[in-house]
Order: structure tokens, then sequence, then C-alpha cells
């Protein structure tokens, strides 16, 4: 399939090392984090980006609870960050009584909960070695953690289908897993659905397509729900690393991009008009947490 380079999208932030963890805020707030550089940040429409979490290392995923809390991964696991204050507490640093490397992408379960995945960031960033391999997890309203896999090589994007049966989970240097949903949101033993060596974030259009950001080849694919590839997209970016729909305007899609050695500074937040509409992802409610911190 041809790929197609894009040119008509809307720039929102540059000059960050590798962008990810990209989320549009119930209020239609883009935030997003510089997962080298470090850092949570906050661009509202027609304002300047801020800086939400100075410090903050290796966020790649971001959610928004009904507490009005931002949920934020990165090194050691998962904090709740009060962005009124700046204020947080550690939600998730240990799992089975074992420390937390840090955590990557998250999603909402619908349930109030959130599926998320470890990664071995210090073998991967800071020692060039081969990550250890992660846990892909389950963490339900009430505070309980149930371990789904534990042989994940690098967890990124997480999403459900619209018709509420599959759960679609990206591991990096195998592709994109499939999960039968049970009826209290449980997956089931899961396929490897398509292979994609690159793959990074992922989001689910109304249609049950899949939007695939593949980091290493600089690719945005989008497939069908039969595992056809319809489009392949490029930006003037070397990495697309992870991308969000917003319920404000679900027709436009959030992608993150990130820069390397011969091109720095190239991590960036954009912004691009689809025909199908996204499916945003829902809000956690976790329990403890509606009191605030």
């Amino acid at each position: 399939m041809q790929t197609i380079q894009v040119t008509d999208f809307e720039l929102i932030a540059q000059g960050f090392e590798f962008v990810e963890g990209p989320r549009v805020s119930p209020e239609g707030d883009i935030w997003f984090a510089d997962l080298t550089g470090k850092g949570v940040y906050r661009r509202r429409r027609g304002s300047d980006v801020e800086e939400m979490l100075p410090g903050r290392q290796w966020v790649g995923g971001i959610l928004f609870d009904e507490s009005g809390l931002v949920l934020c991964s990165g090194r050691g696991g998962i904090v709740a960050l009060e962005a009124e204050t700046g204020r947080t507490r550690s939600l998730v640093s240990s799992i089975e009584g074992q420390p937390v490397i840090a955590v990557n992408d998250m999603e909402g379960d619908g349930r109030g909960g959130f599926y998320a995945g470890t990664i071995d960031f210090v073998s991967a960033l800071e020692k060039g070695e081969a990550p250890s391999p992660g846990q892909f997890f389950h963490m339900a309203a009430s505070g309980e953690i149930t371990v789904l896999r534990r042989d994940v090589y690098a967890s990124n994007g997480i999403a459900a289908s619209p018709c509420g049966k599959w759960l679609y989970h990206s591991e990096t240097m195998r592709g994109i897993w499939r999960y039968p949903l049970a009826a209290d949101g449980v997956p089931g033993d899961g396929e490897l659905f398509i292979e994609i060596e690159d793959s990074d974030g992922l989001v689910v259009d109304a249609e049950g397509n899949l939007w695939v950001a593949c980091w290493s080849t600089g690719r945005l694919l989008h497939y069908s729900p039969e595992r056809i590839c319809l489009k392949a997209l490029r930006f003037p970016y070397p990495h697309i690393v992870s991308i969000d729909f917003g319920a404000s305007d679900p027709s436009r899609l959030v992608i993150s991009t990130g820069g390397n050695a011969n091109v720095p500074q190239a991590g960036a937040v954009l912004e691009l008009k689809v025909d199908v509409p996204g499916l945003p992802g829902p809000l956690t409610r976790l329990k403890g947490l509606e009191a605030g911190l």
C-alpha cells in the first residue's frame, strides 16, 4: 500500500524530545508528556503550554479520574496528580509485592478501573540492554490489581472495540493482541491479531477500525476490524509515538511524535481531522480518589 505524506494537520505543541501519552481532558485540554525529556504538560485552547508535573520521567500514559485527579504513569509506577496544586500521591508502586520499574500506556476499562502495562525502561534506556518481560495488568475501581500477562516485551497502546467484545493491546516487537472481553470486562486469552514490529500507541474509531502508531518507521496505519490495512500515513517527523481521541471533538485525532539523535527536539503534538470519529477513552472512578489528595 502506498504511504501518503500528510501536510494538513494542526501543530499543537513542539520542541520536545519524545512526546508520549497524549490525552484530551473532558474540558478539551490536551495533556502529554516528554518521555525522555521529563515532565507532564497541558495545552489549553488559546493558551501556551504549561508544565504540570516537572521532572516526572518515562510517562507513557495519562488518564483522567472522575474526581478531577490526573493519573500519570512513569518511573516507579503511577501517581495521581492534583492539577491545581501540583501535589501527587503514589497510586501503584508495586505489583504482587514487587516494585514496579515503570508503567507505560494506560486505558480506562469503562467500569471505573483501567488496564496498563509495566515496562523495563531501566534496561532499555539506561543500560542499553534488552528489557526484562513486563506485565499487562488490570486495576479495578476498588483498587484490586490482576495480572493478565507476564511476558510482554514492551507494553503500549490499549483500546476496546465499540461493541465491547474485544480489547486490543499493542506490544512493540510483536504487534497488536486481541483479547475477548467477558461481561465483567475481564479479558480472556488473547491472540496476536496483527503482526507489526514497531506498533506503539493505538486507538479505535466508531466503526471498529484501529489506528496504530508505528514508532520506528514513523507511520500511522489504519486497519479494519478484518485486519485489512486501509491507509498508511507519514508525517514530517521521524517517529510517530502515540494517539488519542477526545470527547470534545472525536473527529480530530491527536498524534504525538518523537525525535532522535539525528533529528533532536522533534517531539510534537499534532491534530488531524479524520472521516470516522473515534472512541475517546473512558474516565476512571477509583475508590479513595473521590476525596482528592
